[in-house]
């Protein structure tokens, strides 16, 4: 066999020195050159894959090197060892640019699943792994901090807060594990007309939606809405979803307690944020079936959902806030599907 050309290192100083590579007898390498004779059982020899027109190194057992670029006479040691199938049909793909581009297309194709899909479903597994003590934890400290921002106490009367708290209840009493649920009442020029589900079942109403509502019927669907995004666990969800490396820290080790660190940016999602189509069609899924199951009129939820929709178009110029706390996209579209579900 035809040897080759390298450079030589002895794995001790820098200094390296030009050397022929050759195969000797018995299956050994021969390594010769200025001041360097050396031989070595191929088997004992260490050959570096191809990595493109890289030099690639043999690696000696007594801890030096020797250096080349002749890929052929390499691949012809590695297949002496019964090596290198895999590392060549590797370099072949690289080789190929059509193979290239279509291993590209795939890792895209990869990348956008796990966005789109994969993260997605393991933000609901954790979601609803989360410990109850943990998610009441997380709604309290949301609160407070929501309370210390936009929020201030409700201007309510007493008799029209145990009204709407009552109907709150009713809504809430066909889902299990409902003991800690409540509604809180809120006034906020800032963020006007609004109903907004916190983690642990804290519902939050504010004074300008009661007042924006023309009955208790309207108010009642918005509850039920509310409800939805608090069974779906969509704040969670929506909160894990953006927070990819806890997310699967948290799904990885099983530590669920470990998405306490995110409550701090809870408040953004109703700041920054709002919910994706999916789950505004869940919620309204959620009220929908409840206005059917006590007999109210689907219309009646619709009819509040365009109002609200215009108060938000008209307030929207007058504070951030407003759109900032708008987490119901595309109101039209809302609306035409909550009527054709109520059909």
């Amino acid at each position: 066999m035809i040897g080759a050309r390298g450079k030589w290192y002895d794995g001790k100083t820098s200094t390296g020195r030009d050397v022929s590579i050759s195969c000797g007898p018995e299956r050994s390498v021969i390594i010769s050159g200025d001041g360097v004779n050396l031989t070595f059982p191929l088997c004992d020899v260490r050959i570096d894959p191809r990595l493109g027109g890289a030099r690639r190194m043999l690696r000696l057992p007594d801890g030096g090197i020797v250096e080349t670029g002749d890929h052929r006479f390499l691949d012809e040691l590695l297949r002496k060892q019964g090596k290198g199938r895999f590392s060549r049909t590797i370099h072949r793909w690289e080789s190929s640019m059509g193979l290239v581009l279509g291993a590209l297309v795939l890792m895209i194709l990869i990348g956008f699943s796990f966005f789109r899909y994969g993260i997605p479903f393991l933000a609901t597994k954790a979601a609803f792994a989360l410990p109850p003590e943990t998610e009441a934890l997380m709604g309290r400290e949301t609160l407070q901090i929501l309370d210390r921002v936009v929020l201030k106490p409700s201007k309510l009367p007493e008799t029209r807060r145990r009204e709407l708290t009552r109907l709150f209840s009713s809504a809430a009493a066909s889902h299990p594990g409902r003991t800690d649920w409540r509604i809180e009442f809120r006034s906020g020029e800032a963020i006007g007309a609004n109903a907004f589900a916190l983690p642990s079942g804290i519902v939050i109403v504010t004074d300008k939606l009661v007042e924006v509502a023309r009955n208790d019927n309207e108010i009642a669907g918005v509850l039920a809405h509310e409800i939805g995004h608090i069974t779906h666990r969509h704040t969670l969800r929506y909160l894990m979803q953006n927070s990819a490396t806890a997310l699967l820290i948290a799904t990885v080790t099983g530590d669920m307690t470990s998405i306490t660190s995110l409550s701090a940016t809870m408040p953004t999602i109703f700041i920054d944020a709002k919910y994706s189509r999916d789950f505004e069609r869940e919620a309204d899924d959620a009220a929908v079936a409840y206005l059917k199951r006590n007999g109210i009129p689907v219309r009646t939820y619709a009819n509040i959902l365009e109002r609200l929709g215009k108060e938000h178009e008209s307030s929207m110029a007058e504070s951030r806030f407003v759109e900032w706390f708008s987490t119901h996209p595309l109101m039209e579209e809302r609306v035409k599907r909550v009527l054709g579900e109520g059909e």
